[in-house]
Parts: structure tokens; C-alpha cells; sequence
């Protein structure tokens, strides 16, 4: 009698290998988001968890939960700190669906769209203050001073990629803009914000940093190649808001007649019109430089790993190791 055909297993993900090393702990940081989002205002919790439970890859929590255990700085402050990167990263994402007028989030309408401008930036606004509340609760000065800074600087990440919306950028500037706003907070996680060793603290933060620059490449790539299917998001949403990533200037680099193309269309936008948009589109295709970008953003992986140097080995380490190549090679 023949054995019935098996499934062949699916492959392990990155993502998958470093969650099982920290389940537990991550079941902790859920309970920790869902108490930090009570409120007496009931909308509040609405409009937060309209986000929060939409799923999200919780990258910042396991990246925080992973590092405290390839450091030994595991314990409830770890917790703490893993919610916190957690509801930091929803507060921005709250203010900047309505900044940028995002439609779709995690596949989903974005909040604004469900609840309206000024209450989706109001509780962004909570998911902040909850935030800093909590990271209080440590009573750990160092703790709170490194958060505080590493707000700052996101901020005016922010306000800098805003400010230079549809004036012309250069690599330079593109790095300012990325740092602030998404690799200072990698390294605030990384860093176990500020719980681990000093002899572990910089190598981490280190790591975290181009673990972001990774991350956040790789993302500005995806902007030109993913669908709203795949990503969640809204297709060239930066481009039509007039903001220059790395892939447009590389591809303006490569071929010198785009640069007129794209400074003229910014004089007239943002935001950009759809003929534009698909003109500037097929001129970057027809360059190097979205591959060019993934390999950049492959050296920023290659080189946070490097930094991991300075742990001892463990399954956590290698689960970070895994974590920064997948960064680089993310598809959504």
C-alpha cells in the first residue's frame, strides 16, 4: 500500500527562527501594548489598535527581545522596552499617514481614513505619551534621557524629510533624513535602550543603526517596485509626495537627463501628477539603481552583523545575524 504523499515543511523565515528563541517574551510585550492602550476614552483604544492589531512584523520588539538575550539584559525592563519601541513606532506611523495622506496601512485603510485626521493624530499623541510613561516606570535616568534623545532625533528626521519634500537632495542629506527617522530608534532597541553592558552598548547601537540604514533601503526600494497587494502600502507614495530616496538619486546619478525631468516636476508639485509619476518610474527601471540600492542596503546588513563581532556566541546573536539579512532582502 503506498504511504500517502507528504507536504514537504516550509522553509523557516528569519523572522520565524528569532521569534521561537523569544516567545515568551514577546507574549509578555503584547500584554504590556494592550495595558499601555487602556484608556478611559474609549476611542482612544479603538483607534490605536486599529493599527497595533492590524499585525506588523513587531521587528522592533524582537530585535530589542533578541538583543537582550544575546546580551544577557533579559527582565522586565526588556519588556518594557520592547513595548515602548513598539507603540513609537505606531505613534509615527499615526502621524504619518496623515502627514503624507496615506490610504492603506498593513493592507488596511489607514487610520485617518477610518477615524478622520485630527483623531488618528491625537492618539498617536497617547500611543507617545503612553510610551514615555512607561519607560518611567524603570526609574532608570540613562533609560529615559536615551529615549528622550532618540525621540528628538526622530522628530527632526521627520521634519527634515518634510521640509525637503520637492526641492533636490543629495546622498548626504538622504542619510540625515533615514537616520532620524527610522535607524535611531533601531539603535535605541538594539541597545536594550541602554540596559546593556557598556562593553556591549556601543556594538549594538552600532548594529542597530545600519540594521535601520538596511531597513529603511530596502523599504525606499520597495516604494518603486511593490504593489499595495504585497506591501500594504500605497505604490510611490514618496515619489508623488516629492520626496527623493536613494533609488532616485542613484538613478539621476546613472542618467543625467532625468535629473531635469525630476526638478521640473517638483517645481510644479508636490504632489506629483500620475503621468509624471509613471514617466519618472520607467527612467529609474531603466537603470541600475534599484538593484544598485539593494546592494547598498546589503553593505548596511554586512556591516551591522560586523558589529556583532563583539557578543559571544549564542542562537540570539545568530537569530540577529538573520535578522539584518533579511532586512536588506525584505519583499513587503
Amino acid at each position: 500500500m503506498l504511504e500517502p504523499l507528504r507536504t514537504p515543511p516550509r522553509p523557516v523565515s528569519a523572522l520565524t527562527r528569532g521569534i521561537d528563541l523569544v516567545t515568551q517574551d514577546l507574549e509578555q510585550v503584547e500584554r504590556a501594548l494592550g495595558r499601555l492602550l487602556e484608556s478611559t476614552v474609549a476611542i482612544l483604544p479603538q483607534i490605536s489598535n486599529h493599527l497595533v492589531e492590524a499585525g506588523g512584523k513587531r521587528l522592533r520588539p524582537l530585535l530589542t527581545l533578541l538583543a537582550a538575550a544575546a546580551a544577557d539584559a533579559r527582565g522586565d525592563h526588556a519588556i518594557t522596552v520592547a513595548a515602548v519601541g513598539e507603540l513609537i513606532h505606531t505613534a509615527t506611523l499615526l502621524h504619518d499617514d496623515v502627514v503624507d495622506t496615506g490610504e492603506f496601512r498593513r493592507g488596511r485603510p489607514s487610520a485617518r481614513l477610518h477615524f478622520g485626521n485630527g483623531l488618528a493624530v491625537l492618539a498617536g499623541d497617547f500611543c507617545l505619551a503612553r510610551a514615555l510613561e512607561a519607560i518611567a516606570s524603570t526609574r532608570d535616568p540613562e533609560v529615559v534621557a536615551r529615549l528622550a534623545a532618540t525621540v528628538t532625533r526622530m522628530a527632526e528626521g521627520e521634519i527634515a524629510q518634510l521640509a525637503n519634500a520637492g526641492a533636490t537632495l543629495d546622498r548626504s542629506g538622504y542619510y540625515t533624513i533615514i537616520d532620524g527617522k527610522t535607524a535611531t530608534l533601531f539603535a535605541w532597541c538594539a541597545a536594550v535602550g541602554g540596559l546593556a553592558t557598556p562593553a556591549l552598548d556601543g556594538p549594538l547601537t552600532d548594529f542597530g543603526r545600519e540594521l535601520g540604514y538596511a531597513f529603511q533601503i530596502a523599504d525606499d526600494v520597495l516604494d518603486y517596485t511593490a504593489s499595495a497587494d504585497t506591501s500594504g502600502k500605497t505604490p510611490a507614495r514618496d515619489l508623488r509626495d516629492g520626496k527623493i530616496t536613494l533609488p532616485l538619486l542613484l538613478a539621476c546619478e546613472a542618467d543625467p537627463k532625468l535629473a531635469p525631468v525630476v526638478r521640473d516636476a517638483l517645481d510644479e508639485g508636490p504632489p506629483l501628477g500620475e503621468a509624471v509619476v509613471e514617466r519618472i518610474l520607467a527612467r529609474v527601471a531603466a537603470t541600475d539603481a534599484l538593484a544598485a540600492s539593494s546592494r547598498i542596503a546589503e553593505r548596511h546588513a554586512a556591516a551591522a552583523i560586523a558589529h556583532l563581532d563583539a557578543l559571544p556566541a549564542s542562537p540570539a546573536r545568530a537569530a540577529l545575524i538573520d535578522l539584518a539579512k533579511a532586512a536588506a532582502r525584505r519583499s513587503r
